[in-house]
């Protein structure tokens, strides 16, 4: 499956698809590979999400907020939900991060100094060199279960907007399944609370136009 004008061919009204990464979290902080570990936001992290939210309050009016379950991602929601005034934050196991396997909770440093040859296929291949991460096959299928996701609330709930709060991980592959890219490089510069727009329009009964608005911004 791509994410195509085919798959957004029944949508029948424009739709902002808005990704962002959460905000800076103790762990991003500390230099921390943090997978599906808990790491709260730091100050900065929350003050990111405020400046995230205060930039999309003039923004279409009908808006749902979705998140993945991990605290750092569900508190940039929440409070980027409280600068445009919305209460509700659905949570979406699909956006949760891609499991890090045996690296996480531990920090560039130590995986560098540790094996500089499995650090140096982690940089010429990325996360398909570490064996015991999520592989980029499930990665591809989960970002597609997410866009479903992400389509069907715009749809069953005529939104004009859907903010859907991830991670630096997943948001790769949100924006890769876009393109049909199914390896992890190149990859794209995600600086947390950094925002990717996609717009959805109806354009004929084969497929949507579709296109990438704004890509990240560094606040």
């Amino acid at each position: 499956m791509i994410i195509d004008g085919a798959f957004f061919k029944d949508l029948d009204h424009p739709v902002d698809f808005i990704l962002i990464r959460h905000g800076e979290s103790e762990g991003n902080s500390g230099g921390i590979f943090q997978g599906h570990s808990e790491y709260p936001l730091t100050d900065e992290g929350r003050a990111q999400a405020r400046q995230r939210g205060r930039s999309l309050v003039s923004g279409p009016t009908k808006t749902a907020i979705l998140s993945s379950p991990l605290s750092r991602a569900l508190e940039s929601a929440r409070i980027i939900g409280q600068e445009l005034d919305l209460e509700e934050v659905q949570v979406v196991p699909e956006l949760i991060e891609f499991d890090l396997g045996d690296w996480t909770g531990r920090t560039w440093t130590e995986l560098k100094a540790a094996s500089p040859q499995l650090w140096n296929r982690f940089r010429t291949q990325s996360w398909a060199g570490v064996a015991s991460t999520e592989r980029p096959e499930a990665l591809y299928d989960r970002a597609c279960s997410a866009w479903r996701i992400l389509r069907d609330r715009a749809q069953e709930d005529r939104l004009d907007r859907v903010i859907a709060l991830t991670h630096g991980g997943l948001l790769q592959w949100l924006l890769r399944s876009t393109f049909g890219c199914r390896s992890w490089l190149p990859l794209f510069p995600i600086h947390n609370c950094g925002l990717f727009r996609l717009r959805v329009e109806p354009a004929s009964p084969e497929g949507a136009f579709m296109a990438w608005e704004a890509m990240d911004e560094h606040l």
